[in-house]
């Protein structure tokens, strides 16, 4: 059978099985589609989760949904100060069972008493860039702004400051250690040369508390190799 015969039957049986015919177009149209969700879910970037230094709003990182709407502006614990992040520098809060929220409105109070780090306020002249619960990742100021989280005026100047919450919940903890883990990932991305460190690494302070005493079973090497993978 020659081509012209067999392109010639194969003409005729699609114009006799009109119905074969519509539901395979469908199913070409189906699959273009799925193959075109898929190119757009793996092949974009982590990009899309931050914009001018800010996460974007109401986005899911791990398994904790993004607040960035409200940031902090300048006050006594906030400069303002525009830096250059070379780190992603990590955290324990040193508040058990306090979720994000809280820490946030503890933050802001803080920044809006003008005597916090003073004798005569029972805040501190302490700040962050975001903190990450179980459930909940809030960024307190833009990614390129100064907090006085590391104790060290390089570290200050250099690093985005990472607040885990802590919990007695081994499940939580656990939760916010893998959403800390993806934020990271999502910074990387964001900005490549972003390295990774602990507060420890600037003044000597034990923190990230937990991570280092290997508290549930996870300790800074479990967290630091899944940041890598």
């Amino acid at each position: 059978m020659s081509k012209r015969q067999l392109k010639s039957i194969d003409i005729d049986f699609f114009k006799k099985n009109k119905n074969i015919t519509f539901y395979l177009i469908m199913i070409v149209f189906l699959i273009c589609l799925l193959i075109s969700k898929l190119n757009l879910s793996y092949g974009s970037s982590s990009k899309s989760y931050v914009s001018d230094n800010v996460l974007i709003n109401g986005t899911k990182i791990g398994r904790a949904e993004v607040i960035s709407d409200k940031l902090l502006e300048k006050g006594s614990c906030i400069s303002a100060q525009v830096i250059k992040p070379t780190d992603v520098v990590i955290h324990q809060t040193a508040c058990i069972d306090v979720d994000a929220e809280q820490m946030y409105e503890s933050l802001k109070n803080a920044n809006s008493d003008p005597y916090a780090g003073t004798s005569y306020s029972k805040y501190r002249n302490a700040s962050w860039t975001i903190t990450v619960g179980y459930d909940k990742i809030i960024q307190n100021i833009p990614l390129n702004w100064q907090a006085y989280a590391q104790g060290t005026q390089e570290g200050n100047l250099t690093g985005i400051s990472i607040e885990i919450c802590m919990y007695t919940n081994a499940m939580k903890q656990q939760q916010a250690y893998l959403n800390a883990i993806e934020l990271y990932k999502v910074l990387k991305n964001y900005q490549n040369d972003l390295g990774l460190k602990k507060h420890q690494d600037y003044n000597g302070k034990q923190c990230p508390e937990w991570l280092l005493e290997g508290k549930y079973g996870m300790d800074w090497d479990w967290f630091k190799e899944k940041c890598m993978e």
